[in-house]
């Protein structure tokens, strides 16, 4: 399976003719699992960084997985991959250095195996840099099968 995130504070881009990865402002995500099943499950994790803002990189050049994580999920348990999360482990390099620091915004993907199904679910927060109004969407995020092959797909 695999969640979109976006995480952090996205200021106004200085140059006027140029865009930034998303709209201005604040972002949070918030990637829910839950194990349903009646025996534990291993579960992989993973993410893929495609924008930080401290280091903007051309958006047409494939990037590569961080290394996975792996943790227990128990019978009927859940846990949360969040943007704490997703910055100090997933995103961890080599050295173990975590990922960008609180607020640059970061986006990519947060990659979930598991031999068993899970119930997974996205939530994601945005607010105006100057708004206290915030928005809220909830995406169920669905399995994903390596097997289906992109000439069937096209």
């Amino acid at each position: 399976m695999r969640a979109k995130f976006v995480r952090g504070t996205l200021k106004p881009v200085k140059e006027k003719a140029k865009e930034g990865p998303v709209e201005v402002g604040c972002y949070s995500t918030a990637i829910n699992l839950h194990n349903p099943n009646y025996s534990a499950s291993n579960i992989a994790k993973k993410a893929v960084l495609l924008f930080d803002a401290s280091k903007p990189n051309d958006p047409a050049t494939p990037m590569p997985p961080y290394p996975s994580t792996v943790v227990r999920l128990q019978p009927d348990w859940g846990l949360q991959i969040d943007g704490d999360h997703i910055r100090d482990v997933l995103l961890r390099d080599a050295s173990g250095k975590p990922g960008p620091k609180v607020p640059i915004f970061i986006k990519g993907w947060v990659v979930i195996e598991s031999h068993e199904p899970l119930d997974v679910v996205a939530v994601y927060m945005v607010r105006g840099l100057h708004d206290h109004a915030v928005s809220i969407t909830t995406e169920r995020v669905t399995p994903h099968h390596p097997s289906d092959s992109f000439e069937e797909v096209c």
